[in-house]
């Protein structure tokens, strides 16, 4: 499926304020709404590998339940210490009620 679109999600079944963690091609990825936006990034955190599922969303960035790093779901760039490496975002889309996410 690489550089290609994917079906991710429905609409209703990811309201602002929760993510959805999920398998493309034996990668991880999490789908995000923060404020009614998607957002699709990587879903380890690049200080520990540590799975951002089980991390927080704030404002428009999700934070790391290990060590408290929190990342720009806009551009991936660490927001606090430890981490010093972003995470890397993906594309959203929607259409008809259905949320795509643009892997590579």
């Amino acid at each position: 499926m690489a550089n290609d679109w994917v079906q991710v999600a429905r609409c209703d079944e990811l309201q602002p304020g929760r993510m959805k963690r999920v398998d493309i091609d034996g990668r991880h990825y999490l789908i995000v709404n923060a404020n009614g936006r998607i957002y699709g990034v990587d879903d380890l955190c690049s200080h520990e590998e540590v799975s951002l599922y089980l991390g927080c969303i704030q404002g428009d960035s999700i934070k790391c339940s290990l060590h408290g790093s929190r990342f720009s779901l806009k551009n991936g760039k660490p927001l606090d210490e430890p981490a010093t490496e972003p995470i890397k975002t993906y594309p959203t889309k929607i259409s008809s009620d259905l949320i795509y996410l643009h892997v590579e």
